[in-house]
């Protein structure tokens, strides 16, 4: 044929094209500047993708992603997936059933239920309801708007209570602040000092004092112990600077070996002690002290 060579000296045009089918039409297939096929709007039903860069995916559903990494962007919705390792730096909406959070750095639960908690330590935020939660040990610096029920709180430092009620507060300080109003109290302090097995003398010996400015009501146990047939007197005794004291109740008659008497303070001052000592000259005898008293 005149004008056309029978063998194609360019190698370029030796290159082969890959076509494929829409049904009707034969289309080439395209592909990246890497050679890299371009699928557009393809639907994977099955198989393995062991990398998938710079892809939207719009549907479906991916039954596993084993050694991926998502860096970036919005998982809709995660079904029956475990995440081992690695960090999601938001979760909305989701439901998490069972397994275990080892860690959540930098999260924010606005709302939901967190069925335990284990082993977890929350350094900052706000917790808005904690129901049937049981904190072991810890410290909490600030319960802003909580509402606690029930329970019993070990120990509360450096804590404001703006309102509210406390229906027991037992071997509590509280250091400064103002208590505009205690309605009810369920149930009162009690406070006991024992002195036991203490020896008689000749003369009137104290006990130590006690701070009474606080308390409501307050009684003097005392029980002669023996030996023998040895009486014992003793005095209630009160002082509002602990250094000069009157004489308030005294025993009407000795009280002997096995016998017990209540002295009951007739008057009120800051400092209330018992005084205590053989009726008998030489006569020795072992009394048992019981201090008790009730708060205001």
């Amino acid at each position: 044929m005149p004008n056309f060579s029978a063998f194609n000296t360019n190698a370029d045009d030796l290159r082969t094209l890959i076509f494929g089918k829409d049904g009707t039409t034969s289309r080439a297939l395209a592909v990246d500047s890497n050679a890299q096929l371009l699928v557009g709007g393809a639907t994977i039903t099955s198989g393995t993708l062991t990398a998938v860069q710079s892809a939207t995916i719009a549907g479906g559903t991916l039954d596993a992603l084993s050694g991926a990494t998502i860096t970036t962007g919005t998982l809709a919705a995660v079904l029956g997936t475990t995440v081992t390792t690695g960090t999601l730096a938001a979760v909305q909406s989701a439901t998490i059933a069972g397994g275990t959070l080892d860690a959540l750095s930098g999260a924010t639960i606005t709302t939901g239920t967190l069925a335990a908690v284990l082993g977890t330590t929350v350094t900052t935020g706000t917790l808005a309801a904690v129901q049937s939660a049981t904190i072991a040990g810890g410290t909490l610096d600030a319960l802003s708007g909580a509402t606690i029920t029930t329970g019993t709180l070990a120990a509360v430092l450096g804590t404001t209570i703006t309102a509210g009620t406390l229906s027991a507060v037992q071997s509590a300080t509280i250091a400064g602040g103002t208590l505009d109003s205690v309605t009810s109290i369920s149930q009162k302090s009690f406070l006991e000092i024992p002195n036991t097995s203490v020896v008689t003398g000749d003369n009137f010996t104290p006990l130590a004092m006690v701070n009474t400015s606080v308390l409501g009501t307050y009684s003097f146990f005392i029980y002669n112990a023996g030996p023998g047939s040895n009486t014992v007197d003793a005095q209630v005794e009160i002082s509002a600077n602990g250094t000069n004291w009157f004489v308030d109740v005294s025993t009407a008659s000795p009280i002997s070996v096995g016998s017990v008497d209540v002295l009951v303070p007739k008057r009120f001052l800051k400092y209330t002690r018992l005084s205590y000592k053989s009726t008998t000259s030489g006569q020795p005898t072992t009394i048992d002290v019981f201090f008790n008293a009730q708060g205001t």
